[in-house]
């Protein structure tokens, strides 16, 4: 069998023709492919030419000297000005801004006034502006013109802060304040004692006080709504301590005491009366303490006093000056236990007075023993003396005791030691006996006493309670005899 190359017959077989046809394929193929790349070229050539077209659009749009348009400052549209217009514009904003900010303090006819002057203040527009300026001009151009747009789209409002410092004015309330305060006057009550109407008392006057604190609130208040204009101010009337009728009140006679006079010297008489009218009208505080001593003063010739019977240290009946004026404490003793008040000092005599019962006498000496007595109460109280016929009285006034309330004083002897007896002394030198035979009683042998004194309270005439005034003790007294006898040896 024979065998045939095959490829040598396909070789054989391919012509002129197929040749031609490979030719014209091939520049098919280039042309197209030329075609594709002139397409391609000028396709990147359109793009490029509408790049640099859209780059010069987004560099019109952000590369321009005024403000965006949307760029609001509160509400100032600032698209299309530039930065010096925009400025002028919101500075005369910001003045006409702050000029609102007025407010007129009215009291009656007064006025005060604070503006945005007194507190400082200020808006930051100045930052606003640029900060609305920048807005858009930073970062790449595409970043740029998308910022833009966005605020030409949505907008883009800034708002000023105002800012101010309401402490500045702090002073200049107080300083109202003081124009408008003032204090309460309280009502005055005065005494006369030896007037029929014995006391004068003046109305009260309430104060006023403005509440700086309360006002700067307001006005704090109102500057953060933004309600400006008129504040009325309303000050709190401040009430006085002491009315007239809390002092109507102490014109109460509390108590009355009186003592005799019956049988004393004029002298004595005098002495008693005077010391007393040294105490009439006087005015004890609450609190105060009252110094029989320090009132009357020293018991002298240069102050009025005359010589009369005086008990001296030795025991002895002596003519001194200011004579009697211990029955002066004594009577105003009775009337301040009877007033109920606190006695501080108080001496009884050397033996029992003939004018009290014993255990309810005072003594007093210039300089040495005296009678003080504390007003113990709230209020204060009201001393009158005088005399009438032999008797001089002790008045006390103020508030009264309630229920009818009164003070009853008692005493009573709770032993009696016998007088000793007198001690006898031959007179020498004749001082106090003149005759031979003679004696003389220089001190009188006296008993002693011990006594307990009692107040007791008295309400609607029921007895509330018994205290103890005192304990007093008179210590037996021996007394003294000078003679001389019938014949000289």
């Amino acid at each position: 069998m024979e065998e045939t190359n095959v490829n040598a017959v396909e070789t054989a077989q391919v012509g002129p023709q197929q040749t031609n046809t490979r030719r014209i394929i091939a520049i098919v193929l280039v042309s197209l492919f030329a075609l594709a790349v002139l397409c391609f070229a000028g396709f990147e050539i359109k793009r490029a030419i509408e790049r640099k077209r859209w780059i010069q659009h987004m560099k019109e749009v952000v590369d321009v000297p005024t403000f965006y348009q949307g760029i609001w400052v509160d509400d100032v549209h600032l698209g299309g000005l530039t930065f010096q217009d925009a400025k002028a514009l919101l500075q005369e904003k910001a003045k006409e801004k702050l000029e609102k900010i007025r407010f007129d303090l009215v009291y009656g006819d007064k006025r005060w006034t604070f503006t945005y002057k007194d507190i400082n203040a200020y808006t930051d527009w100045d930052i606003r502006i640029v900060e609305a300026y920048e807005a858009g001009r930073k970062g790449k151009l595409e970043e740029r013109y998308n910022r833009v747009k966005e605020i030409e789209a949505n907008g883009l409002r800034l708002q000023t802060s105002l800012f101010y410092n309401l402490d500045e004015i702090k002073d200049d309330l107080k300083a109202i304040a003081q124009e408008i305060n003032y204090d309460p006057v309280n009502a005055e009550i005065r005494f006369y004692p030896d007037r029929k109407d014995k006391f004068e008392i003046t109305e009260e006057k309430p104060g006023l006080f403005l509440d700086t604190d309360e006002v700067f609130n307001t006005i704090k208040q109102r500057m953060e709504k933004g309600e400006y204009g008129e504040i009325v101010l309303v000050p709190t009337e401040v009430a006085p301590q002491v009315t007239k009728a809390d002092l109507q009140k102490l014109t109460h006679r509390i108590v009355q005491f009186s003592t005799s006079l019956e049988g004393s010297s004029a002298d004595r008489k005098h002495n008693v009366r005077l010391a007393l009218s040294k105490v009439n009208g006087y005015r004890l505080d609450p609190g105060e303490v009252f110094s029989f001593n320090k009132v009357v003063g020293p018991r002298t010739a240069k102050a009025g006093f005359k010589p009369a019977p005086v008990i001296m240290p030795d025991k002895s009946m002596q003519d001194d000056y200011g004579g009697g004026v211990c029955q002066a404490s004594s009577t105003l003793y009775n009337a301040v236990l009877r007033a109920n008040l606190e006695i501080v000092e108080r001496y009884h005599h050397s033996f029992p007075v003939a004018y009290l019962p014993a255990g309810l006498d005072a003594t007093v000496s210039y300089g040495g023993a005296d009678l003080k007595f504390r007003n113990n109460r709230k209020t204060p109280v009201f001393i009158r003396t005088f005399s009438s016929g032999d008797n001089v009285y002790v008045e006390i006034y103020g508030e009264p005791f309630p229920n009818n309330g009164e003070i009853k004083c008692t005493s009573v002897v709770t032993a009696v030691v016998p007088a000793p007896e007198p001690k006898r002394i031959l007179d020498k030198e004749g001082k106090y006996v003149k005759e031979p035979g003679g004696q003389f009683e220089y001190v009188k042998s006296r008993k002693g006493y011990k006594v307990t004194s009692y107040k007791t309270y008295y309400e609607n005439g029921k007895k509330v309670w018994t205290e103890v005034i005192s304990n007093d003790y008179y210590r037996p007294i021996q007394g003294i005899i000078y003679y001389r006898p019938k014949a000289e040896e």
